[in-house]
């Protein structure tokens, strides 16, 4: 009846076959393992931006992202006309206007792709980057991959606050005192 699984009528078949059978089940584990860790590396990375917009729009801070520009690719059909007068003269609500960004490139550590990956993560302003909690912008690289993880953001909240206050002279003197000690 079952010879289909020992066609060569082995006496240990069955030893093989649990053998077989254990070292897939640990196989399927370690696999789900790690898709599962993963999956939750980038629910919890997610989450910490929700909650660091969250901290922002309560504090003020917050520039929603920018939307990519959309190009039609037919001209529009009707043109744009301005309103009547009479409609013009009504209030219309007006959206909070987007901060600036600063070059944050002036902080010591930070490269324009660091610069880009801040800016997808909404950290616009060197106000954003100095309130910023450090554990959240370790993960905004770390989510990023292995070649970010290597940077110290240790020190980039103190220097953004200096950059926001004006203190040019003062955070190039910290960053030459840390360069020296490299």
């Amino acid at each position: 009846m079952y010879e289909h699984f020992n066609p060569h009528h082995l006496e240990s078949a069955w030893l093989q076959h649990l053998i077989f059978l254990g070292g897939a089940g640990i196989l399927g584990y370690v696999i789900g393992y790690l898709n599962g860790k993963t999956t939750l590396d980038k629910l919890k990375t997610s989450l910490s931006n929700l909650e660091f917009h969250l901290d922002q729009c309560e504090k003020g801070l917050y520039v929603p992202p920018q939307p990519k520009a959309i190009h039609p690719a037919t001209p529009l059909a009707e043109p744009i006309v301005a309103p009547p007068a009479e409609e013009a003269s009504q209030p219309v609500a007006v959206s909070a206007m987007p901060l600036p960004e600063d070059d944050l490139k002036q902080i010591e550590g930070i490269g324009p792709k660091v610069e880009k990956l801040l800016h997808e993560a909404g950290i616009r302003t060197f106000a954003q980057l100095a309130v910023a909690e450090p554990s959240h912008v370790m993960s905004i690289l770390r989510a990023s991959g292995s070649r970010y993880q290597t940077h110290d953001s240790s020190s980039w909240a103190k220097q953004a606050r200096l950059a926001q206050e004006g203190k040019w002279e003062q955070l190039r003197a910290w960053q030459q005192e840390m360069n020296q000690g490299k």
